[in-house]
C-alpha cells in the first residue's frame, strides 16, 4: 500500500564487499558473485536490527461511536465531525484535514487492516493505545478490542499500552471560561469522567488488563516485559500517596502478572521534563518517555504567547526536540525513550465563533500551534531522536512517534489529501522495516 521511494542498502553492499574480501583472504571461500550478494543480503536484514531502535506510535482510538463519546458529540457522532469542519484560521492554515481513505472507523477490522498495512509498511512496530479506564470499566476499548485485536493482518505489528492518566474534562468545542456545574478547578471545565485514584481502581484497571491483553501473542515485550505506559505518571505518583506508596502498587501488579503465568510488566511513565523525574524513578519506573511537544516547550513560548504570538513554525520545534529528550535523558537513571512530535494544532476542537487569535491563553484547547510542517521536516525529527535513542548509553531500545492518528491535535501519519503517505515514507527512510511486517 504504501510507495516506496528507497533504494538499495548501500552501505550493507560495502560492507558485504569488506567481509567477502576478509573472507577470501583469510578461509579461501566465499569467491564467487553469488556468493558476495549473498552475504551482503544477509548483512543487508540484519543490519537494521543492529542499529535499530523499536518504533513506537501513539494510537489516538477516539474513530468510533462508543456510549461515553455519545454523551460528549452526540448520537451517533464522533471527532470526525470537528476534523471534517475544522474552520482555516489564518491564511496558510493547513485546515481541514482529509484523510486520502476517508474517514475510518477504527473500531472497524477492515478499516483497522489498512491501517495495519499503511504502519507495518512503514516500519513502525507498535501502536501505543491510549487507554482510558474510569467508573469500573474500559472507555474506548472498542478500537483495540474491535478493530485492531480482529484485523486479519494484526500479526503484522504489535501492540501496548498507554493508560491515559487523567480525567476527561469538556475540551471538545467548548466556549471560552468553562460550561458546566461541576468543573475541573484548573481550567473550569466540565468533567465527562473523573479517576478515582483507589486501590480498587488499580486493582480493576490490573486484572481486566492481564486477562484480556497481556496475555495476547500480539502484545509488546520491551526486553521480554510487558510494556505499559503512565501518562502523567508524576501525578499518578502523587495521587497514590507518593513514591514509596506508589511503588507498592506497581510492585503489587508484578506480583499478579506473576501469578498469571507472565512476564514482568515493564512499567514506562510519561513525563513532561526533567522536573518530573525525582518521583517517577523513586517509585520504581522502568523507563520514561515524553506525549508531545508543544509551543510551551519552545525558548520563552509562554512568554511568546503571552505577548499574542500563536503560531510557531514547525522547523523551530525540529530543534527543540532534542534538548527536550537528551536532559531528560541526562538527568535520569533509567532509559527515556526519546519522542518525535508530527504536529500540533488543536484548533480543530476550539469553537468555530471563537476569533483568532484567542481572546485567553493557557486555556485548552485555546493555545498556540505549530505551522508548516513537511515530511522533509520531520523526517530530519526523526534522524534526530535515533540518533539520540542510539547514543544513550542507558540504551532505551525504542523511540515514540506521536502520533498515528490524533487528527484533532494535528499530529498523525495516514496519508491525507495533501502530502499523501509522505509522512509515512520519512519513517520508513530512517527506519526501515523488521521482518515482523512481511505481509501473512
Amino acid at each position: 500500500m504504501l510507495e516506496m521511494r528507497d533504494n538499495s542498502c548501500f552501505h550493507c553492499v560495502i560492507k558485504g564487499l569488506s567481509t567477502f574480501r576478509f573472507l577470501c583472504y583469510n578461509t579461501r571461500i566465499m569467491k564467487t558473485p553469488v556468493q558476495l550478494l549473498i552475504v551482503s543480503s544477509l548483512l543487508c536484514v540484519t543490519c537494521a536490527a543492529a542499529v535499530r531502535p523499536d518504533v513506537l506510535c501513539i494510537y489516538y482510538p477516539e474513530w468510533h461511536v462508543y456510549p461515553k463519546g455519545e454523551e460528549i458529540f452526540g448520537k451517533g457522532r464522533t471527532e470526525w465531525d470537528f476534523v471534517k469542519t475544522a474552520p482555516v484560521r489564518f491564511p496558510g492554515h493547513q485546515q481541514p484535514i482529509v484523510p486520502r481513505d476517508g474517514y475510518l472507523d477504527d473500531a472497524q477490522p477492515a478499516d483497522v487492516a489498512k491501517e495495519i498495512d499503511y504502519a507495518a509498511d512503514a516500519g513502525i512496530d507498535v501502536f501505543v493505545y491510549d487507554w482510558y479506564w474510569a467508573d469500573g470499566q474500559p472507555i474506548q476499548h472498542e478500537a483495540l478490542e474491535q478493530g485492531f485485536l480482529k484485523a486479519p493482518n494484526a500479526k503484522r505489528m504489535k501492540f501496548a499500552l498507554m493508560w491515559a492518566y487523567h480525567d476527561r474534562t469538556d475540551a471538545f468545542r467548548a466556549p471560552i471560561g468553562g460550561t458546566a456545574d461541576e468543573r475541573n478547578p484548573i481550567d473550569g471545565k466540565k468533567y465527562y469522567w473523573r479517576l478515582s485514584h483507589t486501590p480498587e481502581e488499580w486493582r480493576a484497571a490490573m486484572a481486566y488488563c492481564i486477562k484480556t491483553y497481556f496475555g495476547n501473542p500480539l502484545y509488546y515485550l520491551k526486553d521480554g516485559k510487558i510494556f505499559f505506559s503512565i501518562y502523567n505518571a508524576n501525578w499518578f505518583v502523587r495521587k497514590h500517596g507518593g513514591p514509596a506508596a506508589a511503588k507498592r502498587y506497581l510492585d503489587e501488579a508484578q506480583e499478579w502478572v506473576k501469578r498469571a503465568g507472565l512476564p514482568p510488566i515493564h512499567f514506562s511513565g510519561m513525563v513532561r521534563n526533567a522536573d518530573d523525574l525525582p518521583e517517577v524513578v523513586a517509585a520504581g519506573f522502568d523507563s520514561t518517555s515524553t506525549y508531545c511537544l508543544t509551543p510551551y516547550n519552545l525558548k520563552d513560548g509562554h512568554a511568546r504567547m503571552k505577548r499574542g504570538e500563536l503560531v510557531f513554525p514547525y522547523a523551530e520545534f525540529v530543534a527543540a526536540h532534542e534538548p527536550l529528550n537528551r536532559s531528560i535523558a541526562a538527568a535520569s537513571s533509567i532509559p527515556h525513550i526519546p519522542v518525535a512530535v508530527r504536529g500540533w494544532d488543536v484548533t480543530p476542537r476550539c469553537r468555530v465563533e471563537e476569533k483568532f487569535p484567542w481572546r485567553t491563553l493557557d486555556e485548552y484547547p485555546y493555545i498556540g500551534l505549530m505551522h508548516g510542517a513537511t515530511p522533509e521536516l520531520f523526517k530530519a525529527t526523526l534522524e534526530g531522536v535515533k540518533r539520540q535513542a542510539l547514543d544513550d548509553p542507558k540504551r532505551p531500545g525504542a523511540i515514540l512517534i506521536n502520533a498515528w492518528n490524533e487528527y484533532t491535535e494535528g499530529s498523525y501519519l495516514l496519508p491525507d489529501t495533501r502530502d499523501g503517505d509522505a509522512y509515512l515514507r520519512a519513517v520508513r527512510e530512517v527506519f526501515g522495516t523488521k521482518p515482523q511486517h512481511n505481509k501473512q
